[in-house]
């Protein structure tokens, strides 16, 4: 990876401009370690009782080493604004997409784990220019996506601690620093667990419950888990503002159904505007 300016600089809050950028050596190489692979025997069974397939397995290493285009996917994120900060010690990367349209609303979207920001790609044009999607002006974002810690291009943590709570503080950091003191958090899996801790720093507490905050919930049906709506009633009893079961999608709903999922995140926030 390679960042437009990498200068030495007293301030540590300043926002550097980013880029993607691997050596055709280096995915050469990656490519030879693939399809190097020492293969175990084959399963006894014919189903997935003793674990993922050797013929799955097999063909996913092929794809990887074979047919995957790496290029284009660094092409397109290359294609996005990108940028580098140090928040807490630790260099953050981050997408930041400004909406074309006037009063977008900020929005700080987080991938989970073990994925990337490459999760949100598509979404991204959905929701932060909507009349391009058959939405309304009035359902704009400003977008940021950052990386987790050790995830993607942002810095390796050196010692324990970076937990939901961690990061969630240094999201809050994030959008301040970006001119955002107001703005709405969306994530799944463990961003789901970031943006619930982002939720209850910024509320007061009252009774494991936030009282201020508004919290959204959309459920897929190839979810993990399916939070019932008795459920998340019960966990946000004066603050759940938007409830909604899909008819598709699963635990990837932004890659999977980026369209459906552009439409929640719009549903689940308009009222907050």
């Amino acid at each position: 990876m390679t960042e437009d300016v990498r200068q030495a600089s007293s301030d540590k809050s300043a926002i550097r401009p980013f880029q993607v950028g691997f050596p055709e050596a280096a995915l050469g190489d990656l490519r030879r370690r693939v399809n190097a692979t020492r293969w175990p025997e084959q399963e006894t069974v014919s189903d997935d009782s003793q674990g993922v397939r050797l013929a799955m397995m097999r063909e996913l290493a092929r794809y990887w080493a074979s047919d995957y285009d790496w290029h284009k996917c660094q092409a397109r994120l290359n294609d996005l604004p990108q940028f580098i900060t140090e928040i807490d010690g630790l260099d953050i990367h981050f997408i930041h997409v400004r909406s074309p349209h006037s009063g977008a609303l900020p929005l700080i979207v987080t991938h989970g784990w073990p994925g990337s920001v490459i999760e949100q790609l598509k979404i991204i044009e959905p929701l932060a220019n909507p009349t391009a999607h058959g939405a309304s002006a009035a359902d704009a974002f400003d977008l940021v996506i950052p990386s987790l810690p050790g995830h993607g291009f942002s810095a390796k943590p050196a010692s324990t601690g970076w937990d939901p709570a961690r990061i969630a503080r240094a999201w809050a950091v994030l959008m301040t620093r970006l001119g955002y003191p107001r703005f709405v958090a969306q994530g799944g899996d463990w961003g789901a667990a970031v943006t619930q801790a982002m939720g209850i720093q910024a509320s007061p507490m009252r009774n494991g419950a936030p009282t201020s905050i508004p919290y959204a919930i959309s459920v897929f049906p190839g979810e993990l888990y399916q939070a019932p709506r008795s459920w998340a009633e019960r966990a946000y009893p004066h603050n759940l503002i938007y409830y909604n079961n899909l008819d598709r999608g699963g635990h990837f709903a932004a890659w999977e159904q980026p369209d459906l999922c552009a439409a929640e995140i719009r549903a689940a926030f308009r009222s907050l505007r």
